[in-house]
């Protein structure tokens, strides 16, 4: 062994063995080892109770509520605590500090108590708020009027105690206008989230002025979510000066850059106007820039209504005379009044005229079916003022015209009726438009033929009478005239159904092959021969059916989705513009009126719980 050997074998025989530290560790750990003190029941005759985990309890003094540490868990420690803070009560029996044990047990629950109704208050204040704003009621109404009211239900049905609570809801305006901004918050991120895991979204624009003039674009969004499809309102958008295509698509591109890809946008509905259908600047068009995909629809309603505007001559003039008659009566108070009365005494159904409005979908057939029903009291009332108005009563002619437009515009409301609605498809409301178209067809070959059968109201003028030749051809011209415009507007060659009939039903239909690829060819052939899928499709709504079989025919659902998803109308539109009506009032014509918006209209149900853990509670004050 060398002598470097032997020195490093002594040098490591003077360290100690690893088996000898372990040794004598443990030996060492446990001489300086710390154990935790446990409470005793007979450490409350010194005013103290022990808290906290029940491995290492600390003391807590019942009378000041003060927290010692472990350490102080003995008899001499908490004595001396007594007699240093507490010198008189030192003499007190044990039954003294059992009552105050008690007391503070008793707070413990109701400062739980108190929290959990605090807690409930505010979501109950949420909620309040969210259905002042679904009933489009002012934000004051909460104070004045659904908190006192609850309080007097409660006490009559409850006791004071369900009072007290019920007060405990925060209410006032600021605070339901605070509520509903976080409301519209939350379901805004939600809905921007569902948009971005749809593959498509198909918008629906239109603009109107509230009234305070400002001019609101609203803008409703359909998507797929959850395999299905869903409408929603995308945004209300503040126009503050004009309203011009490039206006118009500042601001929706501002809002929609920020928050969703143009790309995905499959579809734009619009209602016709200029600055939104333009060739070049309007909003469609520059829409089409940045999402090559996008299809622009302009609406069928407001086709259908630019169809029937047009009248004959002969016609024209019996309307005319009707907005007179009901002008000379709505205008005047008295009149309005006498009229009233005097359809009281003669029994009639109603007691008034409406208003004729050119702008309201309904309006023209609706103030002509009412003037013909009153057309006995308006004439004796017309007699008895010595208008002129009252001869068009007595003339037999006047009153076939106006029995007759009676019959068509209400044949075209229930058009329009059955064209408005939400979840509508291109197909559908193509249906009810060739059928309608149909029928003027028919119509004017039974007038042809002096039948006037589908006219009911003017069939009951008639009576057995046969109509004169003259008058039975101006009811042609006006059916052929109708049927010239509904082409015009709704022309055969344009028919978005050309082509597409597979997609309604991929069992029957066949598909037109020059406009389909050979994947989608295949795949469809696929889908009209699998038995399975024929009865999911018996079981389910057009669009869902499609969702589904995406995931194993990609191409050909891709294709049918897309054509299905854009809206036909804007209906939405003109329904928000209903509630921006009801909602901005004369008396508060300042309101921004896009949260209080989103939150009447959207379907989506709120995270309450993620609103209220996002607040402290605290009661009303």
């Amino acid at each position: 062994m060398s002598t470097k050997q032997m020195s490093s074998e002594s040098f490591l025989g003077k360290k100690k063995r690893p088996s000898e530290e372990t040794e004598e560790e443990p030996s060492a750990s446990k001489k300086h080892k710390t154990f935790n003190r446990q409470y005793n029941e007979s450490y409350l005759k010194y005013g103290f109770i022990g808290i906290g985990d029940s491995h290492a309890p600390t003391p807590l003094c019942i009378v000041c509520g003060e927290r010692l540490s472990n350490e102080a868990m003995k008899p001499s420690k908490l004595l001396r605590h007594l007699n240093a803070k507490h010198p008189g009560l030192k003499d007190k029996p044990l039954q003294y500090f059992e009552r105050k044990k008690r007391e503070h047990e008793g707070q413990k629950i109701f400062l739980r108590a108190t929290t959990a109704i605090k807690e409930n208050a505010l979501r109950a204040s949420y909620l309040v708020a969210n259905r002042i704003a679904k009933a489009k009621k002012p934000f004051t109404i909460g104070e004045e009027l659904i908190l006192p009211s609850t309080k007097d239900i409660c006490r009559e049905l409850l006791g004071e105690a369900a009072v007290k609570k019920v007060a405990n809801v925060p209410l006032s305006a600021s605070t339901v206008t605070r509520r509903i901004d976080e409301i519209a918050e939350d379901i805004e991120t939600q809905l921007l989230e569902r948009i971005n895991t749809s593959p498509w979204y198909a918008l629906q624009v239109d603009e109107s002025t509230d009234i305070d003039n400002k001019a609101i674009l609203l803008v409703y969004v359909r998507y797929l979510y959850q395999e299905d499809v869903h409408e929603d309102l995308l945004c209300a958008l503040s126009l503050p000066t004009n309203t011009t295509g490039a206006e118009l698509f500042k601001s929706l591109d501002g809002y929609i850059s920020g928050q969703l890809k143009w790309s995905f946008c499959v579809g734009i509905c619009t209602d016709g106007a200029a600055a939104m259908t333009g060739r070049l600047s309007g909003l469609t068009a520059r829409i089409k820039e940045v999402a090559p995909e996008c299809e622009s629809t302009h609406c069928i309603i407001h086709r259908e209504m630019l169809a029937s505007r047009k009248m004959s001559p002969e016609f024209n003039s019996v309307l005319n005379d009707v907005v007179k008659v009901i002008n000379h009566i709505k205008a005047n108070a008295l009149n309005s009044r006498l009229f009233e009365q005097l359809c009281e005494e003669m029994d009639t159904e109603h007691r008034c005229l409406l208003l004729y409005t050119e702008i309201r979908w309904l309006s023209r057939g609706k103030s002509l079916s009412r003037v013909f029903e009153l057309r006995e009291p308006l004439q004796r009332f017309l007699s008895e003022k010595k208008s002129p108005l009252a001869a068009h009563f007595s003339d037999k002619v006047w009153l076939a015209k106006l029995a007759y437009l009676c019959d068509i515009f209400s044949l075209l409301n229930e058009l329009n009726l059955s064209l408005q609605g939400k979840m509508t498809t291109v197909f559908k409301l193509a249906d009810k438009v060739a059928a309608f178209k149909a029928k003027l067809e028919l119509w004017g070959r039974r007038v042809n033929r002096g039948i006037l059968d589908m006219f009911q109201t003017l069939a009951g003028i008639l009576g057995e009478t046969e109509p004169e030749r003259s008058f039975s051809q101006l009811v042609h011209d006006h059916l052929s005239l109708l049927l010239e415009k509904f082409e015009r507007y709704f022309p055969t060659t344009k028919d978005p159904r050309t082509g597409k009939e597979w997609i309604r039903d991929p069992f029957v239909n066949k598909p037109d092959e020059c406009s389909m690829s050979v994947q989608e060819e295949d795949q469809l052939l696929e889908i009209a021969n699998d038995g399975g899928l024929k009865t999911v499709f018996e079981t389910t709504t057009l669009p869902v059916f499609w969702i589904k079989v995406m995931a194993e025919y990609p191409e050909i659902a891709t294709t049918a989705l897309k054509s299905l998803l854009p809206f036909p109308t804007s209906y939405l539109c003109e329904a928000g513009f209903s509630a921006v009506t009801a909602t901005k009032i004369k008396q508060r014509n300042k309101l921004d009126i896009s949260k209080t918006l989103r939150v009447s209209l959207s379907p989506i149900t709120p995270r309450w719980n993620r609103l209220v853990a996002e607040k402290q509670a605290q009661g009303s004050h």
